[in-house]
């Protein structure tokens, strides 16, 4: 199953707790006049954000699609672009992605000291490498700087909300290197305060000690495991918006963004000291005899707007994803193969913003399915959980309340008759099932009974891998 944009809870408010939003578009006919005489949807662009949008509607309602990653970026002009990640180099002679939510800086080469400058309205990060870089070669969102050690890349990704730093260990000699058992970066902040986050993840906080950027520990893996069968998982989430993730075409498989099925994995602390991160590799399976080279270690860095993170049964973990994951059990079943038998959850987190004081007519939780298992379909169930953060790990938070099922088989396309596309999945109360009550949690948590809403994808029997 996959979800655009992380998620997209859209909910209708009702037209006098929405008045404002209504008319805040300025001078001329109001969005809900407009919507009323055409008969469709208008929207209310006074509203608009990266991660939200309102949409005014002839009954005179509003309905509110909020994601928990960005659609859209605005320019330094106040106009709205699509979000792009694809590195260019900037005339200051940096290098950074062409529209994101922060502000986000690659050195162009030279001097390591300003590796990385992540900032927005709130302050910002600086971190900084030990020693000299190449001119990094890109390619996509992605910047190479190569032999930054002997035998070692080091590779920064752009995000919409922030970047992936992975130093790649190429051979058995690299990793010898003493260098590697510690890996140091200078980092300062400007209006913030680098502190240990949870789970042995990272923070830098305002004066306030609201958090501005955060990642979580740091993660290395080998390339143990083979990718050659091609197999997929039961269902699969893409994180596209819904017109790319109709039309793009299966993205090649890059070790170096997450560890794969047979992978071996550690999990690497970060250690916060004055002026200065720290990561301390597994030594053993940086240097062990059955590490299978490249090894990849990462700690990865964005903004704290939202949270969303896989869970896996076997440990691994992929706070604030981007790109196709599975859930449910990833097993073998009916002659395929998937994996080892470990079992995904999905969970995002979402802060109220434009919900605060509304009154809720109805709710959906929407998500994208992109692959299933096969053609049965096969039920998800939607829970409500307590709130999830960069140190979470499985089984996951407490679950706290079933909102919703749904059974679904989407994705495989002409391989089943009657042909099953990517398809929309939508999690909405039915009257016929007295325990869904996804819109009287929503209007409680507009209410402020809820201080952040965390919702869980999960299988709902997770020992059968075609579910």
């Amino acid at each position: 199953m996959a979800l655009v944009a992380g998620g997209s809870p859209a909910v209708a408010l009702s037209a006098d707790t929405a008045q404002q939003a209504a008319s805040s578009s300025g001078a001329g006919e109001s969005p809900s006049a407009l919507a009323a005489a055409s008969g469709e949807p208008v929207e209310v662009v006074a509203e608009r954000t990266e991660y939200t949008q309102t949409m005014a509607n002839p009954d005179g309602t509003f309905t509110l699609t909020q994601s928990t990653t960005p659609q859209r970026v605005r320019a330094d002009d106040g106009s709205w672009e699509s979000v792009d990640a694809t590195l260019e180099r900037r005339v200051d002679g940096t290098v950074g992605p062409k529209a994101a939510v922060v502000h986000l800086a690659f050195s162009g080469g030279g001097s390591g000291k300003d590796l990385i400058r992540l900032s927005n309205d709130r302050g910002a990060l600086t971190l900084g490498w030990p020693g000299q870089l190449p001119q990094p070669q890109l390619n996509g969102d992605t910047a190479t700087y190569p032999e930054v050690l002997e035998g070692v890349d080091l590779k920064l990704t752009a995000t919409a909300e922030g970047f992936r730093e992975v130093l790649v260990v190429k051979s058995a000699a690299a990793a010898a290197n003493p260098a590697l058992e510690e890996i140091k970066l200078a980092a300062a902040g400007d209006g913030l305060r680098i502190e240990p986050g949870a789970g042995g993840g990272i923070r830098a906080v305002d004066g306030d000690g609201n958090t501005v950027f955060k990642g979580p520990a740091g993660l290395m893996w080998d390339s143990a495991g083979s990718t050659a069968s091609g197999e997929r998982a039961s269902r699969t989430l893409r994180s596209l918006p819904p017109a790319q993730a109709q039309t793009a075409e299966e993205p090649p498989v890059d070790e170096s963004a997450r560890p794969g099925d047979g992978d071996a994995s550690s999990i690497l602390p970060v250690k916060v000291e004055e002026g200065a991160v720290t990561v301390e590799p597994d030594l053993e399976l940086l240097r062990g005899e059955e590490t299978v080279y490249p090894v990849f270690i990462d700690p990865p860095m964005g903004a704290g707007h939202s949270e969303r993170t896989v869970l896996s049964s076997d440990g691994d973990r992929f706070w604030a994803f981007d790109g196709d994951y599975g859930l449910g059990k990833c097993g073998s079943a009916d002659g395929y193969y998937c994996g080892n038998g470990y079992v995904n959850r999905i969970l995002f987190e979402f802060a109220p913003t434009k919900l605060t004081g509304k009154k809720i007519i109805d709710a959906t939780f929407r998500a994208y399915e992109t692959w299933s298992f096969n053609c049965t379909a096969h039920w998800v169930d939607l829970k409500r959980t307590n709130n999830i953060s960069e140190g979470t790990r499985w089984p996951g938070p407490s679950v706290l309340d079933h909102i919703g099922d749904t059974n679904i088989s989407a994705g495989r396309g002409d391989n089943c008759s009657p042909s099953q596309p990517d398809s929309w999945v939508e999690f909405n109360d039915s009257s016929a099932e007295t325990d869904e009550n996804l819109s009287s949690t929503v209007q409680t948590f507009a209410d402020g009974g809820i201080a952040r809403l965390t919702l869980m994808l999960k299988a709902k029997d997770e020992t059968d891998p075609r579910a």
